[in-house]
């Protein structure tokens, strides 16, 4: 247990809490600010952590995980659903507003070998790769390696014209901003700054043009309100409507990533 000057934190039970058969590790933090209400979140980085006040009783916390069971169970299949590698094949292809990146196989090249083929008249290329970079072994390094060189494509081409819609929104509503810019982050989508900063994340270029059009409209909300009060909900309802609808996808994508086409015809 490590203790702070009003907070401590302790896991419960050491290896977890085991929920219908499945184990789940539940970080448990008790705050003397937090007078009688119990908050669970499943973070970023794939850990639950049950907030409550410091006097509140283990049999207390016992009953609250037990009635989150169902949710957790649901959080974490998403979680892995997410980290699940998307297959990638010869002739399978990503296409985005901003740019279109082609896979191919060179018989030629050796692994890890590879070579790209800039096309002069269009904001496209081909990687043509090893054959062995098909090999299910080899999948994370493939993906990794086409989303790094992807969204620096989507960050060069698309970048400016992400901001220039903060500005539209913003003007639309009438909402004064200082300054937006967009940077790669690896969970947040966005957030305003305290003086109306709006940073955009640089993977709104992998979502469709809804999701970064809520987000910014979420940023431009929170110049007028800086939590997440009823008010800034009603707010932001004004501002997109339907707003609740995309927060609960963006709470079940949490992050966009590369995907790619196929050639059968569907996405893996």
């Amino acid at each position: 247990m490590t203790t702070d000057t009003d907070k401590t934190t302790n896991p419960l039970h050491s290896g977890g809490t085991a929920l219908s058969g499945d184990a789940f590790h539940v970080e448990v933090v008790r705050s003397a600010r937090r007078r009688t209400t119990a908050s669970l979140k499943f973070t970023p980085q794939g850990a639950f952590v049950l907030s409550v006040p410091a006097d509140c009783p283990e049999s207390f916390i016992r009953q609250f995980i037990e009635s989150r069971r169902d949710w957790m169970q649901k959080a974490r299949a998403r979680e892995r659903a997410l980290h699940r590698v998307q297959a990638i094949t010869p002739g399978s292809q990503a296409q985005y507003e901003h740019f279109v990146l082609r896979i191919e196989q060179d018989m030629h090249l050796v692994y890890p070998q590879y070579r790209v083929n800039r096309e002069k008249t269009a904001q496209a290329a081909t990687f043509w790769l090893a054959p062995q970079f098909f090999e299910a072994a080899n999948s994370i390094k493939l993906h990794t390696q086409l989303e790094k060189y992807l969204l620096a494509q989507l960050m060069r081409f698309g970048s400016a014209d992400l901001i220039a819609r903060a500005h539209e929104l913003a003007n639309q509503h009438q909402i004064k901003v200082k300054d937006v810019f967009v940077r790669v982050q690896k969970s947040r989508l966005g957030y305003c700054t305290h003086d109306d900063r709006i940073m955009l994340n640089g993977r709104l270029l992998f979502a469709p043009q809804d999701v970064r059009d809520y987000v910014i409209c979420h940023e431009l909300a929170h110049t007028r309100h800086r939590n997440h009060s009823p008010a800034f909900w009603h707010y932001l309802e004004e501002l997109f409507p339907g707003a609740r609808k995309i927060d609960k996808r963006l709470r079940d994508t949490r992050i966009y990533s590369l995907q790619v086409h196929n050639p059968e015809g569907g996405q893996q």
